[in-house]
């Protein structure tokens, strides 16, 4: 029997003694990933290269299977030809390990408490109040003014503004608005795909930025990075000049997500509220997969240190988590700008039409 063909089997067979051991959507299961300290000890079924390089399988337990995302195994093709399995996770982009929000604070009085994140120029910022009213000076243009005279601060109030308000060519009436769009205003669901078994390529492929960002004649991989343990996807980087052109700000809660109007919830940053994996080796903790199906951990480790060695797509290998990558900050508006690993491309690739946020 080629090793393919074992190969197939043992993860069929994995998968139905893992369906025999309870229900995945059972909320008993999701309950003891997020309230009890999670570790990195066997995890995953893993395999080596010829190189010698441990090669670690997704490990679908770790995802908060429930409502709101659900796990199936499907055959898939990689962009590198290979024919394999992949896990198809479909998500509502709902966090269930933490609240969504706030974003705009509701006058300029208000505290940080009432208001998320605005990151810009290497910055992160408390989008309190007083941050509102002084958006003139900070960026050194009088255009800015998104509060009335009684110190309320303009938000977006309804669904409809909320998606008039996010295209590119915005209308006046939308200037000058704090942008938000709340969870309840969206209902979108989504399927990814990620191979079970994550395969390395020699070069890597430079991730798409999204439609307004993008730049013509390059051949783009994914816009989306990966997805959190919840099923939220960890999205490409905020066109933070086209917002600013509008004299908009479009924040992020203290979780680094926010909602677009045809996606619903996403990420743009870890903060570290999400669901992690901690390692027993004091190495940074895991906080998702990558499309590719390199695991994704955090750029800090538990003393604050960054990892070491790491190449052009912000990854590296050891022997215990094989190659992996390591997100950047929120500050930076992006998680990482490439894939050293092949992906399973779908029909509907991305959301490359979809407005900036």
């Amino acid at each position: 029997m080629n090793n393919t063909i074992f190969k197939v089997i043992a993860i069929s067979l994995s998968i139905i003694i893992a369906s025999c051991g309870g229900n995945a959507s059972d909320d008993s299961t999701s309950n003891e990933l997020t309230d009890t300290e999670l570790t990195d000890t066997e995890l995953t079924d893993s395999e080596l290269t010829d190189e010698g390089e441990i090669v670690l399988d997704v490990d679908a337990t770790l995802f908060l299977t429930g409502d709101d995302v659900s796990i199936d195994t499907v055959s898939c093709t990689l962009t590198d030809a290979t024919e394999t399995l992949c896990y198809e996770i479909t998500s509502n982009h709902i966090a269930s390990e933490h609240d969504m929000g706030p974003w705009c604070p509701e006058t300029i009085y208000d505290t940080a408490e009432k208001g998320g994140l605005w990151f810009d120029n290497g910055e992160i910022n408390d989008l309190d109040g007083p941050f509102i009213l002084n958006l003139a000076t900070y960026y050194n243009d009088s255009g800015f003014k998104m509060y009335d005279d009684d110190g309320n601060v303009r938000r977006m109030e309804t669904a409809e503004q909320c998606e008039l308000g996010a295209d590119p060519n915005i209308e006046d009436e939308f200037k000058n608005m704090c942008a938000q769009c709340l969870p309840e205003w969206v209902s979108t669901q989504v399927s990814y795909l990620i191979p079970i078994t994550p395969r390395k390529q020699d070069e890597p492929v430079e991730l798409s930025d999204g439609p307004t960002l993008e730049v013509a004649g390059v051949e783009y991989g994914p816009s989306v990075r990966g997805l959190a343990f919840n099923g939220v996807r960890f999205d490409h980087p905020a066109d933070i000049d086209i917002i600013l052109a509008g004299y908009q700000i479009a924040p992020v809660d203290d979780a680094g997500g926010h909602v677009n109007n045809s996606l619903g919830y996403h990420y743009h940053g870890d903060t570290g509220m999400t669901t992690r994996i901690e390692q027993s080796d004091d190495h940074s903790a895991m906080i998702g997969y990558a499309l590719d199906g390199h695991g994704l951990y955090a750029k800090l480790d538990d003393e604050g240190n960054e990892a070491t060695e790491l190449d052009e797509c912000r990854g590296h290998s050891d022997d215990t988590r094989g190659y992996h990558y390591h997100v950047m900050s929120l500050d930076s508006n992006e998680f990482l700008d490439c894939f050293y690993g092949a992906w399973a491309e779908t029909e509907e690739e991305d959301d490359r039409t979809g407005p900036p946020r």
